[in-house]
């Protein structure tokens, strides 16, 4: 469909630029995007590789992946897509990123009981009435984001992650998000031992855009403690 088509485009031109942006800072020079491929693991999470057509660009062969994490997320003509170094398999510190994009609209009361978790529901209703959506939508895109660091989508209870502010940043007097102001703010999820093993914490940021929300998850390690930038 010409609409998916398009978003489809937007996602791949804003990630190409980001990848550039990452490459750059280890190895500086000109890279060029039509020599960068983005393609899809059988899981459907996004790579980066040198375009199989492409000669040989800093080192790196037609078709060989690079080492980076990308995730992208786009949604009614807005994309955003994260990147970094993602280090070797295997050796304890590879990390894997997770973005995802959201209007924020109405989510009814059922949609919330069947998603989100005993602390996210309380979060949606400690919320001023005129921000309940902007909450609801926040900590769906969290999921989300996180989701997609572990590699799972949404092919998982949703019950194994919640999403909240870091603490002593839930109080709506120390966490503005209304009006969006495109400020990124902590968050944190708790993970279940079916998804990480023994459980454990990922930290991530979000951001309320006017009509939009955004979240950025990173793992390292297979799940333990992570970083975002």
């Amino acid at each position: 469909m010409p609409r998916r088509r398009a978003e489809w485009l937007i996602g791949r031109l804003t990630a190409k630029s980001v990848l550039v942006a990452a490459l750059e800072e280890a190895l500086p020079g000109d890279w060029p995007l039509d020599a960068l491929e983005i393609a899809n693991d059988p899981r459907g999470v996004p790579y980066a590789r040198i375009a199989p057509e492409a000669g040989q660009v800093f080192g790196f062969w037609p078709g060989e992946r690079l080492p980076l994490s990308v995730s992208i997320s786009h949604t009614e003509g807005l994309a955003l897509c994260a990147a970094t170094r993602a280090g070797p398999a295997g050796d304890g510190s590879r990390r894997a990123l997770g973005i995802d994009l959201g209007a924020v609209e109405p989510r009814s009361h059922e949609f919330v009981e069947t998603f989100f978790t005993e602390d996210e529901q309380r979060f949606v209703r400690d919320a001023p009435p005129r921000e309940r959506a902007l909450h609801v939508n926040l900590i769906w895109c969290a999921k989300e984001a996180v989701l997609k660091a572990l590699g799972l989508g949404l092919t998982v209870d949703t019950f194994g992650v919640s999403c909240r502010p870091e603490p002593g940043l839930a109080d709506p007097a120390e966490w503005p998000i209304a009006p969006a102001d495109g400020a990124w703010r902590p968050f944190f999820a708790t993970c279940g031992p079916a998804l990480v093993a023994g459980g454990g914490t990922i930290r991530g940021i979000w951001r309320s855009l006017p009509g939009f929300v955004g979240a950025l998850a990173s793992t390292r390690g297979g799940g333990a403690v992570a970083t975002a930038r």
